[in-house]
């Protein structure tokens, strides 16, 4: 911008054009004055020459004056005179006898500049010529002088204007061809350098002056250098950046390399911790068994012998044996749910959640539960897998119940760009807003054992298994007026059917607090 602004000022002169015409009128006058003065010399001779052979003519009347002077006639020598002096530019006629007794003239000299001649008066005696007097003319060159001052004046006058006329159409015609042309490249070539660039604080820290009395050419050049000069300081800054960013992307891929290290070893770390899990609660199933199965056997033959507080120790060890049961069990489905490895095909969801409700048939008519089930999907899934999600979430809904309404569950679906929300919604006990995440985590539970029975992992098997699956899942909820938990799964065919026409996957929603 600064140097835009300063071409637009300097374009406001057309230097190189008033330059140019000055040396034009200069050379022209010089060579007018040539030409003039030659032209007015040749005039000078010419009339010069002129007057020359005007007084050549003289000669014809020396005759008949010499005749005159030779008897003394003084009134023929008068007439010849006055003749003379009538003649073109005559002033003065003189003559004057050899023996200087007689002179005779005729006019007045008024001029500064003369043209003299002498004539010899010569006769004839005893056969040899002898000059008798001499005849003295003067001839006024003021005429010529004025002649060729009026001329010299004409010509200068002409020739000045045919000079500044020509000058000034030439002035015309460079400044429309030439000047606006070189100013406009000029600023084309000032706009060439984008802004972003030249607001850098670098662009202007050595900046090249503009010449004081330089021309548009001078601008041009100008405008090349600092443009020249500001390219090469950008290049310098884009160099220095591009150093900074190959160090920092030098650094983002070294801090990658490590993360994908991390990443790796976090990943064989889990799954270690998943197998081990597996093994672990694998292993653990037929001491459990084992000790459930003997605590029981104990107490239907030998509870007689072991007496009241015998007997409540044995149950004590039993429930607790069964509940370690249930935690192997469940522990075991959690390691399971997930899997990379999913068994997938066409589910019926429809007829899927029939299954469950059936499964759980006992707790609904118990709970006197009413169940609404809306219009659910087939799509591609894991069967098993999408069993226990339902099978799960109806379990709680049926589990946290109030006590003094009955049941209400209602399970809906609905299409979410590629993929299907589902949605279980029940009247409960509800959950606060800050045991949202809590709940989805393993073994956490918000209520004592005595309250409701439970080991804390089902809805953490839920959310392992949706998220296995491409989806995600979230809770909404109200204490004392019920919970709605919602998870995607993602159509398989839906997600095909997008990929080929170049449409991508959408993200599923974040949930809704």
């Amino acid at each position: 911008m600064m140097m835009m602004m300063m071409l637009r000022k300097k374009g406001r002169e057309n230097r190189i054009g008033r330059r140019l015409i000055l040396l034009i009128v200069a050379f022209s006058s010089f060579l007018a004055l040539l030409a003039t003065a030659y032209q007015l010399f040749n005039e000078y001779q010419q009339q010069r020459a002129d007057m020359d052979d005007q007084l050549e003519q003289v000669r014809i009347f020396l005759p008949p004056i010499t005749g005159s002077v030779w008897t003394f006639d003084e009134r023929q020598i008068t007439l010849a005179l006055d003749a003379l002096t009538r003649l073109s530019h005559v002033e003065h006629a003189v003559i004057n006898t050899s023996d200087g007794r007689n002179t005779w003239s005729s006019g007045s000299i008024k001029s500064k500049r003369l043209l003299n001649r002498q004539f010899i008066l010569a006769r004839e005696v005893r056969g040899e010529m002898r000059p008798i007097a001499t005849l003295d003319v003067a001839a006024s060159l003021d005429g010529i002088y004025g002649r060729l001052l009026s001329q010299a004046v004409t010509i200068l006058v002409t020739n000045t204007l045919k000079t500044f006329l020509v000058a000034a159409f030439m002035y015309v015609i460079f400044s429309r061809i030439v000047t606006r042309r070189v100013e406009d490249l000029a600023r084309n070539v000032g706009s060439l350098m984008p802004e972003s660039l030249m607001s850098q604080a670098s662009m202007f820290d050595d900046k090249l002056g503009f010449p004081e009395n330089g021309d548009e050419i001078d601008r041009l050049r100008w405008a090349y250098d600092n443009i020249a000069r500001q390219l090469k300081l950008a290049v310098q800054d884009l160099h220095d950046r591009h150093d900074e960013l190959q160090h920092e992307i030098h650094e983002r891929t070294r801090a990658e390399s490590d993360l994908q290290q991390v990443i790796a070893e976090l990943s064989r770390t889990n799954a270690e911790l998943e197998r081990f899990a597996y093994v672990a609660a694998h292993d653990l199933q037929e001491p459990v068994r084992g000790l459930v199965s003997f605590s029981q056997l104990l107490e239907r033959k030998y509870a007689e012998n072991l007496g009241s507080e015998g007997n409540d120790y044995l149950r004590f060890i039993i429930n607790e044996a069964l509940r370690m049961s249930n935690l192997v069990r469940d522990l075991l489905e959690y390691s399971r749910a997930g899997g990379t490895h999913l068994n997938l095909g066409d589910v019926d969801c429809r007829e899927l959640v029939h299954t469950v409700v059936q499964s759980l048939r006992p707790n609904v008519e118990q709970k006197n539960a009413v169940l609404e089930i809306g219009d659910l999907p087939g799509l591609i899934a894991d069967q098993g897998q999408l069993y226990q999600v339902f099978h799960n979430l109806l379990g709680n809904a049926l589990k946290y119940s109030d006590e003094g309404n009955s049941p209400r569950i209602r399970i809906n679906a609905e299409r979410d760009g590629n993929s299907w929300r589902f949605e279980v919604a029940d009247n409960g006990i509800g959950i606060e807003a800050q045991y949202h995440d809590y709940v989805f985590e393993v073994f956490r539970r918000l209520h004592t054992g005595t309250a409701y029975s439970g080991t804390g992992i089902g809805l953490a098997i839920c959310k392992r298994i949706v998220e296995s699956h491409g989806g995600r899942m979230w809770l909404t909820s109200t204490p004392g007026q019920g919970s709605t938990f919602f998870f995607t799964i993602p159509d398989q065919a839906a997600k095909a059917d997008a990929a080929l026409s170049g449409n991508g996957v959408q993200p599923p929603p974040d949930p809704i607090a």
